[in-house]
């Protein structure tokens, strides 16, 4: 069961108090509603390497043994892990800097929040992380032009679209850039985070709220979107219709490579 090493503040608080060794073993654990909100939770994150000395921890332990109980009386797929009770039934994260962007995101919204996560934070099975990318990555996720590809290949629930990756990642036509055309998005991007920290009290969501937006942000993101824009074409597009239709015919493209 997941939750068994999952812990909020008091309950990493404690453990550290009476097992500093511990420590080793702890790392922050964030989701999409955390970052969003600003929520900070931990994981009691063990690997294949290490297991056999954080089972030396009692509460540790104790957490395994609960999760093993949980898998051998759970479901087909839960009850193939009970060997591994130790850990996560996954763990696709990787040792680097990662970029963190929700699974589900407001159709009402201008932009997709992405952020910069430390190789030592745990992204959730609740958001979606690209890992080792440079930071013009991040401009590219946040632009217009990746929203507006969004809104038309993911699916929706009520008024929230759903990433899908596959669907959206997979097929988005991301544009050959220079190593000139990438140092001028990633000045673009720092000038997007350095607005985000004029206004630290605020959370993700407030931030992007469209009604709520700081007009500095915003400025930084129609910035930072003229920057992306240029890597695809120099001529100025006019709509998000010209936009789509710009991507459409680059996909075309792809598709085409493809068959060849």
């Amino acid at each position: 069961m997941l939750h068994n090493f999952i812990l909020n503040e008091g309950e990493k608080d404690e453990l550290l108090e009476s097992h500093p060794e511990a420590r080793k073993f702890i790392r922050m654990y964030m989701g999409a509603s955390d970052f969003m909100r600003s929520n900070s939770r931990y994981c009691i994150w063990i690997t294949d390497k290490n297991k056999e000395e954080a089972v030396k921890t009692p509460f540790i332990a104790e957490r395994i043994e609960r999760c093993r109980i949980f898998r051998s009386k759970g479901g087909v797929v839960a009850r193939q892990h009970v060997h591994v009770a130790y850990r996560f039934r996954t763990q696709p994260h990787q040792e680097t800097q990662s970029i963190i962007f929700p699974k589900t995101t407001s159709s009402r919204r201008e932009y997709v929040p992405a952020g910069f996560l430390d190789k030592d934070t745990i992204i959730s099975e609740k958001a979606l992380a690209t890992y080792g990318a440079g930071p013009y990555m991040f401009g590219i996720l946040s632009s217009r032009m990746h929203m507006i590809w969004l809104s038309i290949t993911s699916s929706r629930m009520r008024n929230d679209y759903q990433y899908s990756v596959q669907l959206t990642y997979n097929t988005f036509p991301f544009p050959e850039i220079t190593k000139a055309q990438k140092t001028t998005l990633e000045d673009h991007v720092f000038k997007v985070l350095d607005e985000r920290e004029q206004h630290s009290e605020k959370t993700m969501a407030e931030l992007y709220d469209p009604d709520k937006m700081p007009e500095g942000l915003r400025q930084a993101h129609q910035e930072m979107d003229l920057a992306v824009e240029q890597c695809y074409r120099s001529r100025p597009f006019k709509s998000d219709e010209e936009r789509l239709e710009y991507l459409f015919k680059l996909y075309e493209e792809m598709l085409q490579k493809e068959v060849k």
